[in-house]
């Protein structure tokens, strides 16, 4: 049993949240030895936020190849939100993929007419 982890666009500088086509997104590809076989797994990250344990079904006769993917997201105003993230298996082996690391950065903008994005109290 192996399991694999890829990123893509895994440095983001915009508004938040950014949207499902911009913000950072992983594959995780599961490959297992024989069928059939279930491979219990989670998201983990490296400030130690994770994901419930998900079972992914081999069956028997079917491919011995899958994939999961997660995309990350922020609800911050503003900042860099940086980590890493990779999958941990355990069951039917105890494993986890190399770690990708990812940025997600968010910046407010300013109105096109010039004025300031935060409202200003008038006195």
């Amino acid at each position: 049993m192996t399991v694999t982890l890829t990123g893509a666009r895994t440095e983001y500088s915009g508004t938040c949240p950014p949207p499902n086509d911009q913000a950072p997104a992983f594959t995780a590809t599961f490959t297992v030895g024989r069928l059939p076989a279930e491979v219990d797994y989670r998201w983990v990250t490296k400030d130690g936020e994770v994901e419930s344990w998900k079972t992914l079904s081999f069956p028997e006769g079917g491919e011995r190849t899958r994939q999961d993917q997660v995309i990350v997201t922020t609800y911050a105003d503003s900042g860099t939100y940086q980590n890493e993230i990779s999958v941990e298996v355990r069951d039917p082996v105890r494993t986890t993929s190399d770690a990708v690391a990812f940025s997600v950065t968010c910046v407010t903008e300013t109105p096109t007419d010039g004025a300031s994005a935060s409202p200003t109290p008038t006195p």
